[in-house]
């Protein structure tokens, strides 16, 4: 996964750099007729095959459609009770039903995850003096891995209960860091806690959440199932123009909702009444609070607020100043959006039966235009900062990856530079990355993102690398920056010195009358080894479309596997080759461009093998 995201973010620089170039986009749509039309067209200009959508305000919806072809196979017309996938939005659910029994008094977020649950495996190095509590499992911060390919490609059947689900593979399950010290994304704690609501009620989950949710909100066509309903209404999904059949995740409870954009219209209107509806409250505007406020981590004690909470994080738009909150989703062939501002008393939820990010991402920038159409800027008064952030310019890297076989991933696309001036804090990416620039201001410990108007950012102390940044929900260590350089750098060099050898083998070929005299495999080796490295950089961007064949023994999984072992085998072999070279052609121009080719290609070697990218193996 590693590649794959390393080209999206390349991907996401060039389009970037495209964007920067570009004219100023158009003016935000300020009436409801304006903001339809603009997303009518980004759905027919991007090829999104069906929407569902919804607006809502404290009083209900003030549009709920859906549109587009639902089944382009039979010429199903998508509407507001078209069913879609909504993805991790489903999380939510889990932190509202842990919510619901802590009202009641029949747990609490504090509680230790080995008392409530002892049957189920887990490791924690620091279980002692750190132990996994409930909250750690909804705000993502056990330090688990996120599920392993092999549990992402398991195509569970309805009948798995949640349980069977989390014995399959329970490796995942252990503790990179002291829980409650950083947070990383994972789709297996959530499942976690709706096993422990399972132990506390004696009910099935689903049936749970259905009866004490769905229910009494009215979301009458919303399941965690593949039903007879969902036949009948469900969009089908694509990624590109290809169907995706109906793929049952492993983790129910953190991402295998169905639901309609009438359903969901009628929870997002649920979490602006702060966890009421008409007929009364089901939780709390505590339970709403505490759902949107991150309080596990070193940064949350000193006062941030932005974050990932329970099953919900905060974001901004454009430097406005408002906090929106909700959660985002998608599976193979579906996308998910839900988002609301209860100082606006607005909210909304797109989704789209298409693995289009781009078309997602236009059509919540329109939304997010629009429910800031009426409001004020809300200007963040900036003071000097505290002389704490004066001396801390410098590369930070960001030490929580989403799984550990990750971290090389982040060594690259991980970087941000941070720079002051007398009065704010910036917040850059270097050179790509998936994160905006941002701006901090404020006089006191913890400065204020000027996106969000949260406090968000301060200096926390990591029991594992000391001194640290907290921004938001990410802890980030401070790299030299030869270090970074150095990584960018040796990226560069092996793509120059591959086509420049290339080029040379070439041109030295047509010159040559005979190429059996020892130098063609002075030029071959370390060309050979660029090309086994690139195949196996492009194999892993694309083995996310076929995530089944990395889960079991097939030929894209041992290919794979081949290849980032034989990547370095064939480094070494150039490196031997280099060695045994006779001294006639050490006087040559050609071996010590090779020698230096295959320097570069120990380095990349070397890097890959202590983040972990050698031997790389996906199926349990």
């Amino acid at each position: 996964m590693m590649a794959r995201t390393i080209a999206l973010g390349l991907l996401l620089f060039i389009t970037r750099a495209a964007l920067a170039a570009a004219p100023e986009p158009p003016a935000a749509p300020k009436t409801l007729d304006e903001l339809k039309q603009r997303i009518e067209k980004v759905v027919k200009d991007q090829g999104v095959p069906a929407i569902g959508i919804a607006l809502v305000n404290r009083d209900g919806p003030l549009w709920v459609a859906g549109w587009g072809k639902a089944d382009f196979k039979s010429g199903r017309v998508a509407d507001q009770d078209t069913l879609f996938r909504i993805g991790s939005v489903t999380k939510m659910f889990s932190a509202l039903a842990v919510l619901k029994l802590v009202e009641e008094g029949k747990l609490s977020l504090d509680d230790q995850l080995r008392d409530r649950a002892p049957d189920l495996a887990f490791e924690n190095p620091w279980e002692a003096t750190n132990p996994v509590r409930i909250a750690h499992l909804l705000e993502h911060t056990t330090g688990w891995d996120d599920m392993h390919v092999a549990e992402y490609a398991y195509a569970a059947p309805d009948t798995m209960t949640i349980k069977q689900g989390l014995d399959y593979h329970p490796d995942s399950r252990k503790s990179r860091w002291p829980p409650g010290s950083r947070q990383a994304y994972n789709n297996i704690g959530p499942t976690v806690a709706a096993y422990v609501v399972e132990k506390v009620t004696g009910e099935r989950f689903e049936d749970y959440v259905a009866k004490e949710f769905f229910t009494p909100l009215g979301m009458t066509s919303t399941s965690y199932f593949k039903t007879k309903l969902y036949d009948e209404r469900g969009a089908t999904l694509y990624q590109g123009a290809a169907p995706q059949e109906y793929w049952q995740i492993i983790h129910r409870p953190s991402g295998s909702i169905n639901s309609s954009a009438r359903d969901m219209a009628k929870f997002v209107q649920f979490m602006l009444m702060r966890g009421s509806t008409a007929a009364g409250p089901i939780v709390s505007e505590a339970s709403i609070d505490r759902m949107e406020t991150p309080k596990t981590l070193p940064g949350n004690a000193q006062g941030v607020l932005a974050g990932y909470g329970l099953a919900n994080y905060t974001s901004g738009h454009k430097a406005w100043g408002f906090a929106f909150h909700g959660h985002n989703g998608g599976v193979m062939g579906g996308l998910t959006e839900l988002m609301y501002v209860h100082e606006l008393g607005e909210g909304y939820v797109v989704m789209i039966s298409s693995g289009n990010g781009a078309a997602l991402g236009e059509i919540s920038e329109l939304l997010k235009d629009y429910l800031l159409r009426d409001a004020k800027w809300l200007e963040v008064k900036s003071a000097d900062l505290p002389e704490r952030y004066k001396t801390i310019d410098g590369f930070y890297q960001y030490t929580n990856p989403r799984s550990d076989n990750m971290r090389l991933m982040v060594s690259m696309t991980g970087i941000l530079k941070v720079t002051h001036d007398d009065k704010v804090l910036h917040r850059t990416p270097f050179p790509i990355g998936f994160w905006t620039s941002s701006d901090y201001v404020g006089a006191r410990e913890v400065l204020v993102d000027r996106w969000s108007g949260l406090p968000s950012i301060t200096i926390v102390n990591d029991p594992l690398v000391g001194p640290a940044l907290q921004v938001a929900s990410d802890v980030m260590v401070r790299v030299p920056g030869w270090k970074v350089f150095a990584r960018f750098g040796t990226v560069v060099l092996v793509i120059v010195m591959s086509i420049a050898g290339f080029v040379a083998l070439i041109v030295w070929a047509v010159r040559r009358k005979q190429t059996n005299d020892g130098r063609l495999w002075l030029r071959l080796w370390p060309l050979i080894a660029s090309a086994v490295l690139l195949t196996f950089l492009i194999m892993s961007a694309l083995s996310g479309l076929f995530l089944k064949s990395l889960g079991t023994v097939t030929p894209l999984s041992v290919g794979l596997l081949v290849l980032s072992l034989a990547y370095p085998a064939v480094v070494m072999l150039s490196a031997a080759y280099l060695l045994k070279g006779s001294a006639r052609e050490r006087m040559n121009l050609p071996y010590w461009f090779a020698a230096a080719f295959v320097l570069v290609h120990l380095l990349i070697a070397g890097f890959m093998t202590m983040y972990g990218a050698i031997g790389v193996r996906t199926w349990a």
